[in-house]
């Protein structure tokens, strides 16, 4: 915990899903290289999800950080 507050917990709470996301970003990138053919179009599809949520995230911790 950071500072011990509710802000402190959400912060740490954001860092921690940001690290779980790039973990998982990279599996997707791995995922991406080994997959061929008609899988191929799924993958992608669920890597650019992955972006999108991590530029959510990143918004949210912008405002956090605002809000602190």
């Amino acid at each position: 915990m950071l500072d011990g507050t509710i802000e402190g917990e959400r912060r740490e709470t954001i860092d921690e899903l940001s690290d779980l996301l790039i973990v998982v970003q990279e599996m997707g990138r791995r995922l991406a290289d080994e997959t061929h053919g008609d899988a191929y179009a799924g993958v992608r599809e669920l890597n650019e999800l992955l972006h999108q949520a991590r530029v959510q995230l990143q918004k949210i911790r912008d405002d956090a950080i605002k809000g602190a």
